[in-house]
């Protein structure tokens, strides 16, 4: 039912009210109509945040959290982007020019290439949170106005449910990274073996061995501060990289519950009425299209974080596969465990990224399907055609992917251990 359809029906009924001068009692059936229409959610600040809250509370701690385009946040924001891209490269370039023009022997270090690669992946992942904070921007302010306009309590329900799977999801990739993560740059160099100096004296090495080519850092105390800064820099990159990890599966998933929303409108039309059918049909239309504006907008604006996600995850893992079997035949225990959880978070990764483009092409399908199965053809001549519109529409299903070079499903999440698998078997050749 339309708003003028309700406006005339109050009217009416105040009318006949002043007629007969007796209570006008609603049928539950208008009720239920009307309270559909005047439905308000109240709660839609906290559902938002809820839908937001890692994301937003790990992407704040390093300042790239999307804000107001405004002069003072501009320049809040370059001035944190140049600092915490001039630590990050700080931390990875020396430990690239380290591994690969001074270890004695480079087999022993293959495994921490690993860390390489998933420092690189925090930078790309960093800049284009930065190049596309518009378009980010304009996902978040839109989660918000959703869940503002949601039309019944059931639509709600069904937007919170796809938050709490996003939610789920980060928990579990979040205590996965930071159980391997942190052990690895905080415990494994203490646990390591000591570095001894000309003097005869030791050191405990660094969690990123260096080579920092304009100074020298072998004395006390920039050594220490060195450490230090290193952690606090790895740190950093864990929040980039798990910060907007978080933040793709929460947009995302709401993504897809726009179309579970659309798909449960369209059900109710089997329960149609001739006098509103029009206006319900248009809703339709208009919710399914606000669903595909909001997923090409993901699509377009983190495309090449799903591609560099895809590729570096599967170089990371086998690398980390790797480590594991040499840290394995070298008999320590926690380093093997270590490697092994990190592993593991990648392959979470990867396959929470792989599920939820998937479930995003299932959802957006499925609009075609439960559309084809309404009673179409009992529809009055124009509505049926709209109908069809849909479903053709749905032919070409909304879905993400990598720089169109790679589509985000569980195929592809096959193709990543697949591939990390032969690339780790040439390693062990290499190693041999």
């Amino acid at each position: 039912m339309s708003v003028n359809t309700f406006r005339n029906l109050s009217n009416s009924v105040l009318s006949h009210v002043g007629r007969n001068r007796k209570l006008y009692i609603l049928s539950a059936d208008m009720s239920e109509k009307i309270k559909n229409i005047i439905y308000r959610n109240e709660h839609y600040k906290s559902d938002s945040k809820y839908v937001i809250h890692i994301a937003k509370t790990l992407l704040t701690l390093i300042g790239i959290w999307p804000r107001k385009d405004t002069f003072l946040d501009n320049v809040k924001m370059y001035t944190q982007t140049v600092t915490i891209f001039i630590l990050m490269c700080f931390l990875l370039i020396p430990h690239v020019i380290y591994t690969y023009f001074d270890c004695e022997d480079l087999t022993k270090y293959m495994k921490v290439i690993a860390a390489q690669v998933f420092s690189l992946l925090a930078i790309i992942k960093f800049w284009t949170l930065i190049f596309n904070r518009r378009e980010i921007r304009f996902c978040l302010n839109e989660i918000e106005i959703q869940y503002k306009d949601v039309e019944c309590e059931e639509d709600r329900m069904i937007m919170l449910n796809c938050a709490k799977i996003g939610r789920y999801f980060t928990m579990v990739y979040l205590a996965l990274g930071y159980s391997g993560a942190l052990p690895y740059h905080i415990i494994l160099p203490l646990i390591s073996e000591r570095i001894v100096k000309a003097d005869n004296t030791t050191q405990i090495p660094l969690p990123y061995l260096s080579d920092y080519v304009f100074f020298v850092i072998e004395d006390s105390p920039i050594y220490e501060i060195t450490f230090v800064v290193q952690m606090c820099i790895s740190c950093i990159i864990m929040t980039t990289n798990y910060g907007i990890y978080s933040l793709i599966a929460s947009i995302t998933m709401h993504s897809c519950c726009l179309f579970e929303v659309t798909n449960r409108r369209i059900e109710k039309l089997r329960n149609w009425d001739k006098r509103d059918l029009h206006d319900r049909i248009a809703d339709i239309v208009q919710c399914h299209l606000k669903a595909i504006e909001y997923s090409a907008v993901i699509g377009k604006s983190l495309s090449f974080v799903f591609l560099s996600e895809m590729i570096g995850c599967t170089i990371v893992i086998c690398f980390l596969e790797f480590g594991v079997i040499m840290e394995w035949e070298d008999h320590k225990t926690f380093s093997t465990i270590t490697y092994f959880v990190l592993m593991t978070s990648m392959f979470v990764n990867v396959f929470i990224i792989s599920f939820i483009g998937d479930r995003l092409k299932q959802e957006s399908e499925r609009i075609g399907e439960t559309s084809y199965f309404l009673p179409w053809y009992d529809f009055p001549l124009n509505e049926a055609k709209n109908v069809r519109t849909i479903i053709l529409r749905t032919r070409l299903p909304s879905s993400l992917s990598g720089a169109k070079i790679l589509d985000l499903s569980l195929q592809a999440f096959c193709d990543v251990v697949k591939t990390s698998a032969a690339y780790f078997n040439v390693l062990r050749a290499m190693a041999a």
